[in-house]
Order: structure tokens, then sequence, then C-alpha cells
């Protein structure tokens, strides 16, 4: 991965796309297959910006791709910043799997090219809207037709409804079968086997989810789990928003004492990715506890995949209740 080697001092984007149109294109792209982490210079790279489109790239496509993934572990993927090395390999390769609104500078590196190469995550599923606290897909209230805006103002955290992963699965299977049409067999076959595991494990949080009796009220430090919520019937409070770097105000913190009292909350939830610090300070004005989630975005434990810690958040989230 990307992740994994040296990389160019970052530069201002107005000087990294300069660069990219003065010749140096070339004698970089070719840098980047020297550096082993794109393998063989006729493997194609797939190029994603967080940890679960890696993992359904990597379940559908084996060893056909080598891929790069941008964000580093324990980092937040939100705040990722591009090498020129890393915006000539997004240019150079077979395909980008974007979510709109995750990553500006990935957005910013696609969108001062055609395209072609990239899959775009929002024209296989539904992103809901980044409203607050209890969001919902802005197609369910005003027909999906509608459901029209700009970069950024959705939801980018789809990846924890398994089945919109599934979806997500498939298309980008469809997508490789174009670049390696000999493999194009094998890459629908892996997304058919990866939509059983994803759907059996739908099928076991739904059940562990919809055996909780009273209120499944959960506060988190941002609302990175609104597709959780909304597949299985959950209330997410964020302490801020979609936005991870957002300050709550004093007036916010109030609303969410409130809510511990109203519904009982066990436990104020932080991210690995984000500091813990205002989500203790709320456990302890409140006299709660403090525990972790994990949101996905980069892959903490080798030996964690995307299912196991859809578990094991799962089971925190079980406790907090119990």
């Amino acid at each position: 991965m990307s992740s994994d080697r040296a990389s160019l001092a970052t530069p201002s984007r107005r000087t990294l796309f300069s660069l990219a149109g003065v010749g140096l294109s070339a004698g970089l792209l070719a840098a980047c297959g020297d550096s082993g982490t794109a393998g063989e210079a006729d493997t194609p790279v797939v190029v994603t910006g967080c940890y679960p489109m890696e993992y359904l790239v990597a379940q559908v496509a084996g060893d056909a791709v080598s891929i790069t993934q941008l964000a580093k572990p324990g980092a937040d993927a939100h705040g990722v910043e591009l090498s020129v090395q890393q915006t000539l390999e997004i240019q150079g390769a077979a395909l980008v799997v974007q979510i709109p609104g995750l990553q500006t500078a990935l957005d910013d590196a696609i969108a001062s090219e055609d395209g072609d190469n990239v899959l775009d995550v929002s024209t296989v599923v539904t992103q809901l809207g980044s409203d607050g606290e209890d969001a919902h897909s802005h197609a369910e209230e005003e027909g999906e037709e509608e459901h029209d805006h700009e970069a950024g103002a959705d939801d980018p955290h789809l990846w924890h409804d398994p089945v919109r992963m599934a979806d997500i699965g498939d298309a980008i299977a469809e997508r490789l079968g174009e670049v390696l049409p000999d493999s194009a067999g094998t890459f629908t076959e892996n997304a058919a086997t990866l939509r059983t595991t994803l759907e059996e494990l739908d099928a076991e949080l739904a059940e562990d989810f919809g055996a909780v009796d009273g209120s499944r009220t959960f506060i988190t430090s941002h609302t990175a789990f609104g597709y959780l919520a909304e597949r299985y019937d959950l209330r997410q409070v964020g302490i801020t928003g979609v936005d991870p770097e957002t300050e709550p105000s004093p007036s916010r913190l109030l609303e969410l004492e409130q809510v511990v009292e109203d519904e009982g909350v066990s436990t104020i939830f932080f991210e690995t990715t984000a500091s813990p610090e205002v989500a203790q300070t709320l456990a302890d004005n409140v006299g709660v506890e403090a525990a972790e989630l994990d949101n996905l975005e980069t892959q903490l434990r080798e030996d964690a995949d995307y299912p196991q810690v859809m578990r094991e958040n799962a089971a925190a989230l079980l406790e907090s209740w119990a």
C-alpha cells in the first residue's frame, strides 16, 4: 500500500497540478511502478481511499490487482493529503473507488481529470443526508430522483451497511471485468461469494439488534454510524456531525447531557481516529462510561477484517444497552 512507503513532500494543490502538466507524469508514474507498492508494471492498480473499499476490492479481485490505500492506519481518513506521486498514481490507475465527500483531496484530484477510471459509489448506492444525529435518506423523503446534492453534502460513511457494501462489491466486479476481461467470470463469482458473506453478517446483526428491548440510542464522537443506525433501526446521536473536526458548542453538550438522562444512555463512544477527550469529558460530567467504537476508516489490526470489526462494534453497543 502507498502508506507503507516514503512519499514525496506534499505541495500545494496548485503546485501539484502544475507539476503534473509539465512533463513529470511519465517519470513519476514509472517511479510508482518501481516502488514495489503498485506491484509488477503489468498488474492493474486500484486506488481506494479507505479500508472498507480496500476490503471489497481484495475480496473481489484477489491477487489480480495491486491495491493502493490512501489512508494510513489509525489516521483520520477524511484529512488525507496527496503527494505528487499519489496524484499521478490516481490518474494512471486502472480503477479508483471514490466515496464523494469523504476526502476532499481525492475528490479534487478526480475532478481535475476526465474520471474515466473512477467508480463513484454514490452512483451505485443511495447516500444518506448529513443532517445530524438522526440521518435519514433524502431519497426516502423526497423521492430518489430528487436526491441531488453537491459533493460533501451527504454522509460518506456508507460502509456501516453490509448490504450497501455488497452492492458496491458487485459494481467493482463489473468494472474490473472490463479491465481484465479474461478474469471477469472469476470477479463475478468472488462478488457473489462476498455478497453471501455480507448478507449473512447483515442477518446476524439484524437479529442481535432486534433482540434489544427499550431504547437503542447511542452517542458517538461524530456521526460516522448513520448507516448502521438506519439499517438496524438504532438512534445515533453525535457529539459533532459528519465532520470529525467540528468542535461541539456548550449548548450542544448540554443537549447531550439531556439525551443521556432522558434515554438512559450508559456509554459515550469515541473513535480510534479521533481524540477521546470530548467524549471522556462528557462521560465524566454525566457519570457514565466512555468506550471505543472502530469507525472502520482504516484497518487498525491485521487480524480484524471488516466483518469482525462490525461484530465487535455491535457487541460494544449491545453491552451498553444491557
